[in-house]
């Protein structure tokens, strides 16, 4: 696929002349390799309605909306640091620091997108804010290859999760995912946290086809009596059915919504500081993987007052049965 360029001062004298002559926009297109559609849309854009269309107020207009997009970012300092905080000490994803931008009244508010292209911008790259987001990758993805959803039911939908999940105020509850590492872009590690205690399981997977994914995920519900699992809505958890058959609940975040399980997403960065993101994934072993998540579920946590998530699930089900 041939890669967009802006149209150029050069171009826009070009088009000035043509269109001024009475060239239809098909003409104009096929002189300057241009589409139809490009021609019309930068006319319809850049005309003034006093003195119609000129190449150099075409140029300043364009200039001008580009300079609203992400040279926003760089007129406020402020909001510049904020962004770049939450994304390399918080690792917020785009959608997150945009949401609470919207409800902070001292900062101004910029689209998820916009930070994304400040990301992959020149400075962002030199500052290697890719490494932040969720799949740490170096170039942004085409929305031709990003991974493909399906139409999750009304009823599954994480904004008809119950309360009582919600708020943590119940053991038995948790998210669910996959991480990848090194080596492989199918085998993978199956990854659930608790919402109340914070307590992990983790599995190898050979594969990350939905029959694979969905029996290990069945397998570790049935061993931790999960109530509900929340996850994403990507393929692989499709024939979340099976699933359900053992009694758990499935629910799914909205599509490219990570913070909806934001738990699973910061464990995600704390396991890989025991098991690095790098590491072949033909070497993570299931003992390996046992020892990180003992490391992990024996860590003292602030948010349960400083008791490991070992400690609070076991005094939660020891109160439980009392």
């Amino acid at each position: 696929m041939t890669k967009y360029h802006q149209i150029t001062l050069e171009e826009r004298e070009k088009i000035h002349l043509l269109y001024k002559e009475g060239v239809s926009f098909r003409e104009i297109g096929k002189t300057l390799n241009r589409s139809p559609a490009t021609i019309s849309r930068e006319i319809k854009r850049n005309t003034c309605s006093i003195i119609g269309y000129t190449p150099d107020r075409a140029e300043t207009f364009a200039k001008r909306r580009a300079h609203k997009n992400i040279a926003k970012i760089e007129r406020y300092p402020e909001l510049k640091a904020y962004i770049i905080d939450r994304l390399q000490q918080d690792k917020w994803p785009p959608e997150a620091i945009a949401g609470v931008l919207k409800l902070n009244q001292n900062l101004p508010v910029v689209s998820h997108e916009t930070i994304y292209k400040f990301i992959y911008s020149i400075e962002g790259q030199k500052l290697y804010l890719y490494t932040s987001l969720m799949y740490r990758r170096p170039k942004r993805q085409t929305k031709f290859s990003r991974v493909k959803r399906y139409s999750v039911p009304e009823d599954k939908r994480i904004e008809n999760r119950l309360e009582n999940i919600n708020n943590r105020s119940e053991i038995g509850h948790a998210e669910g995912d996959l991480t990848f590492f090194a080596g492989s872009n199918s085998q993978n590690v199956i990854t659930t946290i608790e919402r109340a205690s914070r307590m992990i399981k983790l599995a190898k997977n050979d594969n990350k086809t939905s029959l694979s994914t969905v029996f290990k995920l069945r397998k570790i519900a049935e061993n931790m009596k999960y109530k509900s699992l929340t996850l994403d809505n990507g393929s692989e958890f499709a024939q979340y059915g099976a699933i359900e058959l053992s009694g758990t609940k499935v629910y799914f975040c909205k599509p490219h919504s990570p913070w909806q399980k934001g738990s699973i997403e910061r464990m995600h960065v704390s396991l890989h500081k025991y098991i690095p993101k790098k590491t072949n994934i033909n070497e993570i072993t299931d003992d390996k993987l046992k020892w990180a998540e003992e490391k992990m579920n024996n860590l003292p946590r602030k948010c349960l007052g400083y008791l490991t998530p070992k400690q609070y699930y076991d005094n939660y089900t020891v109160a439980l049965a009392a």
